[in-house]
């Protein structure tokens, strides 16, 4: 669901977070939100890329680059590289989520429609899976690059 106005978020939500939970960015304005995908990716600052794809990265073109080998999975991540969610039990092998791997070990991730937040690996929302993988980041170029080769591949399989 989409939050229509930060201004809400931070009255009715932040104080209701776990302390664990750090809110970096509170939810920006309906027009320039953006999901987890392409935070991940560094695309919430490519003005072209919002426009076109809405801010949205579905969880197939994740899959797409890995199956192309585009991103790299790795057994041994460092920082800056991207965490990958499932939730095997609800979603069998779909991504649910991202992240990008800090320092230390904590994990920053843009919650759907909502804030970005630096959170321990499982301190997600259930939905999200207790399942997880990495893969080697990519510079914002790169990314934009990827996403105009496989654009066509951006879609939402659960719609109709």
């Amino acid at each position: 669901k989409k939050i229509k106005s930060p201004a809400l978020f931070q009255k009715n939500t932040l104080s209701r977070l776990p302390p664990e939970l750090k809110v970096i960015t509170p939810p920006p304005r309906e027009e320039a939100n953006y999901n987890c995908f392409t935070y991940a990716l560094h695309l919430e600052g490519n003005k072209a890329f919002l426009n076109e794809a809405g801010g949205f990265i579905y969880s197939n073109f994740f899959q797409t680059l890995i199956d192309k080998k585009e991103l790299e999975i790795t057994n041994s991540p460092k920082e800056g590289d991207i965490v990958l969610y499932r939730n095997p039990e609800q979603y069998g092998s779909e991504i649910t989520h991202a992240g990008i791997l800090n320092k230390g070990g904590s994990i920053t991730s843009k919650w759907s429609w909502g804030p970005i937040v630096r959170h321990s690996v499982f301190d997600v929302p259930y939905f999200y899976g207790s399942e997880i993988s990495y893969a080697r980041a990519v510079d914002k170029e790169t990314a934009t690059a990827l996403y105009k080769k496989y654009k066509e591949l951006n879609i939402n399989i659960h719609s109709s």
